[in-house]
């Protein structure tokens, strides 16, 4: 079972349903997303998108449970 504070890359399956918050790129790059873009909502069994600005990988954190 996932935990407030766990983190998760783009791609992955979210383990539950939830808002998750950008943590930073996996690689360096030069974005910086918007506050529109830094948390998501996503429901159990959906992928982690890429970054909204410059759609490369990311790592989401778990804030809250929905």
């Amino acid at each position: 079972m996932a935990q407030i504070g766990d983190q998760f890359r783009t791609g992955s399956i979210a383990p539950v349903s939830g808002d998750y918050e950008f943590v930073q790129h996996v690689d360096s790059c030069p974005c910086s997303p918007t506050e529109e873009e830094r948390e998501i909502p996503l429901e159990k069994g959906e992928r982690f998108p890429p970054c909204k600005s410059c759609e490369t990988a990311v790592i989401w954190r778990l804030i809250r449970f929905a």
